[in-house]
Parts: structure tokens; C-alpha cells; sequence
């Protein structure tokens, strides 16, 4: 087909000869034109490839071209179209690819996810946008020339539209919406500078950070992030000094404040400045709850000191004793409790007991944290006993756990009245909730004038029923007003359950989750961080021979009751077997012996030891081998425990003679064959 070489339209003599001229008579025309022979034929070379002006061909000839090989368009023209078509094939072929092209790295969705601005599905969106930046900067006219275009602002139109179909079927994300090639190259070239920081909207507080560019970011994060806390004047103190080395900017302390202050960048700071505790309560969005439905819906519960003193009864100032609180949520009453010097599952079972006893409802959900004393096995027993549900707190989360503000309450609004309330915890802040240290003085040199123990329980008793008593609020004269706290918790309400005598006493004897082995030494059970061994004694109360003869081994389903952990129940496939109680203890040494009456005791233990022992052995064997004999069976026994197919005495008489035999006494031919058939020799 014809083609343009030189801007001189022009065709090659194998064209001619498609067209139906002899390559001869094309050469000798050609050779006449550059003769002088002809004015027509005008051809020049390249590459050894000779082309002819299409221009100075007589008419026949040019007509023969455009029918053959133009079908039928002037050359020219087929020329202009084969070009636009080819050109249309190339811009198809390379925007057609273009997706392909986009790289979308793997450190990117790695840095984007540890950033935690971007659902999952987003991040993969922002780190396409990232891949679709990086490919609009690599494409300079350079390159776009060499894949056939003019110039890369016709390359970057196409890019545009691709880019924005990809936007609104939600493949990309851009921080702003794009909406013409300037806001696009302008953001592509913001992100060669600062990388994925540009990809971050406003509204996280992104745009101070284009200012800062990421090396100061950075270095002010790190700063602000030291668990030494450095002040704000120091972080800007220590940042301007190493910037000044490192060729950084130079940034005045109040605008560094503001910017570490911006909420997408405290959150980050505070977490290694101040601990996961600390920032959780001050970062992390909370559940608004709503109020509870009725009274014993749900119950929680937990220990504190007192944080009262007292005197015991060596005048000596004590503040050792620990209360724990049942309470309702729905009215916020004081329903149960119990005193002790320390938080024990026996404590946390007596509160409930106390609850269980006074109003004689359960609850239908229980709420406590996770101490020692709560997640024991009897206490978890006890629980699934009282409730439908109950499970613990989170650690740490004091706004979950509806006690705990109660507990608040309860000490700085009421124990508080007393003279020797020591104040709230050490964590506390307000004055008003730390006792006078003059107050104090006066007590440390006057104990006397503090209560005894009893007396402060009395206190502590009368302070529960003072909360009950008060209403929710109060009148202009300060004095409670409403329905009191125990009332509201007595309203009554359909799903209420109320419990039966029986119900509660059954309530507290609980079934332990796994079942126990009855060893040497008893079953032996853990409760309040104190073992006991329980065993099921003997008739005499001395030892569990008899029990344990039997059943040594075998595994028992036990029940108990947690606050009288005296004794237990032992129950197999579902049937009661025995009660067991707990395991008399005994002197180790003589003077103990003597003083505590034990001497008598263990002489009557060795002696059942011996009696239940090696000696039950050997009248059970010969008493099976009286039966053997009764049915005129012959015992294959062994020497170990009295297995003879003949009596003791005979048996003793075979062993005798044997002897004399080996010592030479006697000869093999003096025993009679009536003797030897008696002997079995």
C-alpha cells in the first residue's frame, strides 16, 4: 500500500507489480526517468528499496493504485486512515494494559493497617490509590512518545477518566474526591514528597503534617512518646536542636503542641507515654447502657478495705478489715456483705449467703472481677448455683463494673460522717476525700478514743442500713427525698425468684466441676487458698480403714458448702455414697503428744494399721483358701501370702523335712511313701 517516505507519497515496485505491471517494464521506466528518457517515474532509494512517486505516475497508473490497493479512497487519504486506525489500536492496547500496571505493595497495607485510620476493605482501596499515583508520575512525554502519543497531557486525559471510573465504582479512595487531571497530578506529585502521609484526609488530621513534612512528624511522635514524659518546652527544646543539625525545620513549641495534640496523633503518643491502662480510660469510646429492668436482674459484687481504723486489744491502732458487697443495680442497695481481714472465697460465700438469707431472692445475673477469691472452683460452683449467667469484668475496667461506684459512694458519703474513716484509697486526688492528718495525730497519741473491733463491725453494720435508708435524691434542705434504695429493691416483679428453706439451703452446697480422687491422705480440696483433707472415718472416729479399703482411688462427684467447709458429700454416678469430713490432724512431736492428748490416739491408728493391713491380708487368703478346700479345689497359689494346697501344719512339716534333707539329718529313702504322697513329694 502506498506510504509516505520522505513526505513524498510513494509505492514499491512489488506494489506495481499487484497493481499488474511486470517488474521490468516498472525498472525500465525508472531507469528512463533517470536518463532523461521520461519526464514521469520519479523514484528515489533507502535501504536498498526502491519507492516511486505516486505524484509523477500517469493518471492510468494512479487509477490502477487507488482501485487495487486503496480500494478505491485516494492514497492519501487510505493513508490518513490506516495511521488513525493503527494509532487507535496502540491507545487501546496501552490503556487496555494500564490497569495492570499499577503495583500495589505489600508495606503499604502493611503501614496503612498498623495505622488503624482505615477499615480493612480501605486499606486495600488506599494502597491502589497509592499504586495509581506512582504509575501518573512515571508517565513523562518521554514515555508517552514512546508508545505512539504526541504528548503526556493526552496520555494523563485517558489516565484521568480510567482513574475516575475507578473512584466511583469504589475500587480507589482518594483522600478528597478528584474531579479534573490538576487535583490528581497535584496530589501524585504531594506524594512523591511525603509518601503515604498524603493519603490521609483532613479529617484525621492530616493537613498540619504537610507543613511538617514526615521526618519532623516523626522525630516529634518519638520524642513525645518517651516513657521519661518530657514536657512540651522539652520536646521542642530537644526536636529544634537535632534539627538544626539534620537540616530540619525549625518548629516554635506551641505549634508543636498543637500539632502532637491533634487527636489522630495523642492517641499514638499517649500509648507508649503513659502505658495501655492509662490510655484506654482516657482514649477508648465507651458503651452507654441502659438502666436495668428490675431488682435482681442483676447483682454485682466485690471486696475493699474499710479504710476505717480501730483499736485491738492491745490498744494497738489497727485498719485491716476488708468488707464485701452483694449488691442490686437496679436500686443500688446494700443487699449483702460480709467483714473479714482479708478477701477469701469462705468471705465472698458468706456475702452471698448474707443476701440469700436476708431477702431470700437469687439473682439472674451475677458480676464480679477476677480475683483469687471469685474464680475459685467453689465460688464458680456457687455462682452457677445462684444465676443463669455470670462471668467477669474485664481487668481493669472500672466503668463495667456497676460495684465499683457504689463502693465510691458508699465511703465518701457515708463512712466518711466517722471521725477515724482514713480517707479514700492512696490513688485518690481531692483533698475532701483524704482524712486531717492533725485528726490523725490526735488518734495516734489518744487510741482509746477509737472503737474496738466489735464496736467498728456495729459501725460498719449501721452504715450498710444508713445507705439502704436513703432515697435517690435530695430536697432544697439537703435532706433524702424518694423512694429508698431498699424499697426500690423490693418491688415486686413477675421473674423475680423467690427461694424456698430448702431451695436455699441446697443452693449453697455446690457441685465441684471435676471429680476427685479418694487417695491415701483423703480427697484433698483447695478453698480460699487453704487445702483440706477430707475422709470418710471409721465407726470409732479413728481413720478411714474401712472407706478406704474399698473405694482408695476411685473418683467422686463432691458437693459442699463454702462457708461451713467442714465436710463434704461424695455422690457417685449421681447416688450419694458418704459425707466426709475433714481429716483429724496430729502432733508431730512427744511434748505436743503429751499436752494435746494425741499419744492415745496414734498407738489406736498404728495398731488399725497393722489390723487392716497385712494381716487383713492373710486371714482373707486363708479364708479363701478354706473355701477352696470346701470345694475341694486345689489352690495354684504362691508362697507370698499363704497359698498352700495343704494346711499350715503339714505344709510346715514338708518344709522341716526338706531342711533335714539339705543339712544330711535325713535321708531321701527314710521318708515312707504314705508320707511322701501326704506331702505331695
Amino acid at each position: 500500500m502506498p506510504l509516505y517516505h520522505n513526505n513524498i507519497l510513494s509505492v514499491t515496485i512489488s506494489e506495481l507489480e499487484t497493481c499488474g505491471l511486470s517488474s521490468t517494464y516498472v525498472r525500465r521506466a525508472i531507469s528512463g526517468n533517470r536518463n532523461g528518457e521520461l519526464y514521469c517515474w520519479q523514484s528515489h532509494k533507502e535501504n536498498n528499496i526502491a519507492y516511486v512517486h505516486y505524484d509523477t505516475l500517469k493518471p492510468v497508473y494512479k487509477e490502477l493504485i487507488k482501485q487495487t490497493l486503496c480500494a478505491g479512497v485516494e492514497p492519501d487519504l487510505f493513508i490518513t486512515n490506516q495511521q488513525a486506525q493503527k494509532y487507535e489500536q496502540q491507545r487501546e492496547q496501552f490503556f487496555g494494559n494500564l490497569t495492570s500496571q499499577i503495583e500495589i505493595k505489600s508495606e503499604d497495607v502493611k503501614i496503612l493497617s498498623e495505622r488503624n485510620l482505615f477499615t480493612p476493605q480501605d486499606v486495600h482501596r488506599v494502597a491502589r490509590t497509592a499504586g495509581w499515583l506512582r504509575l501518573w508520575r512515571t508517565m513523562d512525554t518521554k514515555t508517552a512518545r514512546k508508545n505512539g502519543f504526541q504528548s503526556v497531557t493526552e496520555v494523563q486525559q485517558e489516565m484521568f477518566k480510567i482513574c475516575l471510573n475507578e473512584q466511583s465504582r469504589n475500587f480507589v479512595k482518594f483522600p478528597k474526591k478528584i474531579t479534573n487531571e490538576r487535583v490528581l497530578d497535584r496530589l501524585a506529585r504531594r506524594f512523591a514528597q511525603i509518601g503515604l502521609d498524603a493519603l490521609v484526609s483532613g479529617c484525621f488530621g492530616n493537613a498540619n503534617q504537610y507543613n511538617y513534612g514526615a521526618p519532623t512528624h516523626a522525630l516529634l511522635m518519638e520524642l513525645a512518646s518517651k516513657q521519661t514524659k518530657l514536657s512540651f518546652e522539652d520536646i521542642g527544646l530537644l526536636y529544634n536542636q537535632i534539627a538544626e543539625d539534620k537540616g530540619l525545620p525549625k518548629v516554635p513549641v506551641c505549634d508543636i503542641r498543637k500539632h502532637l495534640n491533634k487527636p489522630i496523633y495523642k492517641r499514638v503518643w499517649n500509648y507508649a507515654r503513659h502505658g495501655k491502662l492509662a490510655a484506654d480510660l482516657e482514649f477508648q469510646p465507651e458503651i452507654i447502657r441502659l438502666p436495668v429492668s428490675r431488682p435482681d436482674a442483676l447483682w454485682s459484687i466485690d471486696g475493699t478495705p474499710t479504710q476505717m481504723y480501730y483499736r485491738d486489744a492491745n490498744n494497738k491502732i489497727k485498719s485491716d478489715l476488708y468488707i464485701y458487697f452483694v449488691t442490686d443495680v437496679y436500686s443500688s442497695a446494700i443487699i449483702g456483705h460480709s467483714i473479714a481481714f482479708s478477701e477469701t472465697g469462705g468471705m465472698v460465700a458468706e456475702a452471698l449467703e448474707n443476701a440469700v438469707d436476708l431477702h431470700g431472692y437469687k439473682p439472674y445475673q451475677l458480676q464480679y472481677d477476677n480475683s483469687s477469691a471469685n474464680v475459685s472452683e467453689a465460688i464458680t460452683g456457687l455462682m452457677k448455683n445462684m444465676s443463669h449467667v455470670h462471668f467477669a469484668c474485664k481487668p481493669y475496667r472500672g466503668q463495667s463494673k456497676y460495684v465499683e461506684s457504689y463502693i465510691g459512694h458508699f465511703q465518701q458519703r457515708v463512712l466518711r460522717q466517722c471521725e477515724y474513716f482514713k480517707g479514700g484509697n492512696i490513688t485518690t486526688k481531692s483533698l475532701n476525700s483524704k482524712a486531717n492528718p492533725e485528726l490523725l495525730a490526735k488518734f495516734k497519741k489518744n487510741p482509746e478514743q477509737l472503737p474496738t473491733e466489735q464496736e467498728l463491725l456495729d459501725i460498719l453494720n449501721a452504715a450498710v442500713n444508713e445507705w439502704n435508708s436513703r432515697g435517690e435524691k435530695r430536697d432544697k434542705y439537703g435532706a433524702f427525698v424518694g423512694e429508698s434504695k431498699l424499697e426500690r429493691y423490693q418491688t415486686e416483679h413477675a421473674d423475680r425468684e423467690k427461694l424456698t428453706y430448702i431451695e436455699k439451703i441446697s443452693l449453697f452446697m455446690v457441685e465441684m466441676p471435676k471429680e476427685k480422687p479418694y487417695k491415701k491422705q483423703g480427697i484433698e480440696i483447695t478453698i480460699s487458698g487453704k487445702k483440706h483433707n477430707y475422709i470418710v472415718p471409721d465407726g470409732d472416729g479413728v481413720g478411714d480403714f474401712i472407706f478406704s479399703q474399698k473405694n482408695l482411688n476411685e473418683e467422686f462427684k463432691i458437693r459442699l458448702n463454702p462457708t461451713q467447709p467442714d465436710f463434704i458429700t461424695l455422690y457417685k454416678n449421681g447416688v450419694f455414697v458418704a459425707t466426709a469430713h475433714e481429716k483429724e490432724m496430729y502432733s508431730a512431736c512427744i511434748a505436743d503428744l503429751k499436752r494435746n492428748g494425741d499419744g492415745d490416739k496414734i498407738k489406736r491408728f498404728i495398731l488399725k494399721q497393722e489390723e487392716y493391713g497385712y494381716q487383713y491380708a492373710m486371714r482373707e487368703m486363708e479364708r479363701q483358701r478354706q473355701e477352696l478346700e470346701r470345694c475341694e479345689l486345689r489352690a495354684t497359689g504362691t508362697d507370698g501370702f499363704g497359698w498352700w494346697n495343704l494346711s499350715k501344719q503339714t505344709n510346715n512339716l514338708k518344709i522341716s523335712i526338706q531342711e533335714d534333707v539339705r543339712n544330711g539329718i535325713t535321708e531321701q529313702k527314710e521318708i515312707t511313701p504314705e508320707l511322701r504322697a501326704l506331702l505331695n513329694m
